[in-house]
């Protein structure tokens, strides 16, 4: 048995879950925390697996559904995975044998593939200054021509697949609770650097990712508006947060800008979709701005 607990967020995941849960090793403990209170999941999927701890946590987002990871699983060793990711041969066994070889890692993960071809996801930039500040000003994909053959350290990594140690993730504080869901990865990539730890990719170390795959394909329509959502007011609170004020007054002021504009172009054009994107986009503004009232934060620093 590897002494490592898994760790799946669940939102609708639908029978995708399976040949996740078939990729598994042996291990001490397979969490799945689900947010989404699926009855299915619990009560028809999972029913075929009596060795899995199922958690029904509510809609409480990414952020939270990690923290409380690191609260309940009784390992040090936490691999976190999507329903829609299969693990290869000896993924975990190697994570594992790495960490005496990189004793300052927080996180060392796997290279992740998308349909069997190396990912152009698997890792990202963001660059650091002495003073662990930002410099770059996007954050943006790796820039590997071919599949690495050896470990290297990464600046920045999604949540995809990656094993964590609880008890250095535990002493910077592990995730932002704020992140319902994108940049949590990215947020934490940067806490564990600026903390002095590091982010290991492993070599010999796979998964393979569908890729948008973790929910029943009939959420999709419903998922994909909260992604819209989501993801725009997860980037305006990681700019806050992480970056130069200026910046981000004057990054904020040009999306929405962009956005109204495209919102008439959209509906003279009668453009449904866009126009249902374009509207979301702009609820995600006056939500971060007015409901949540962000605008404090920035006009008191």
């Amino acid at each position: 048995m590897i002494d490592c607990s898994i760790v799946v967020p669940a939102y609708y995941p639908g029978k995708v879950i399976d040949k996740m849960i078939n990729s598994f090793p042996i291990v001490k403990e397979i969490l799945i925390l689900d947010n989404s209170s699926d009855k299915i999941l619990k009560n028809n999927i999972l029913s075929n697996y009596k060795h899995i701890k199922y958690y029904d946590l509510g809609d409480i987002g990414l952020g939270r559904t990690f923290n409380k990871s690191l609260d309940i699983s009784q390992s040090n060793n936490i691999f976190i995975t999507q329903p829609d990711v299969e693990l290869k041969k000896n993924t975990i066994e190697n994570l594992i044998n790495a960490i005496t070889k990189y004793p300052d890692a927080a996180i060392l993960a796997p290279l992740v593939y998308e349909n069997n071809k190396y990912s152009f996801y698997d890792c990202y930039d963001l660059k650091l200054d002495q003073n662990n500040k930002i410099v770059n000003k996007h954050k943006s994909k790796n820039n590997f021509d071919k599949i690495p053959n050896q470990d290297f350290y990464a600046e920045a990594i999604n949540s995809t697949a990656l094993l964590v140690r609880k008890n250095i993730l535990k002493k910077i504080g592990g995730w932002d609770n704020y992140y319902y869901t994108y940049l949590e990865d990215i947020d934490l990539s940067y806490n564990v650097r600026k903390n002095g730890y590091k982010i290991v990719k492993i070599a010999n170390s796979r998964v393979d990712h569908l890729g948008f795959g973790s929910h029943d394909k009939k959420m999709h329509k419903e998922i994909n508006q909260k992604r819209i959502f989501n993801f725009n007011k997860s980037s305006l609170y990681f700019n806050l947060k992480n970056r130069d004020k200026k910046y981000f007054l004057l990054k904020t002021s040009m999306n929405i800008f962009k956005a109204i504009i495209k919102l008439i172009i959209n509906l003279i054009l009668l453009d449904k979709q866009k126009i249902i994107k374009n509207i979301i986009i702009l609820k995600s503004y006056y939500y971060f701005f007015i409901i949540e009232k962000f605008y404090k934060k920035i006009l008191s620093k």
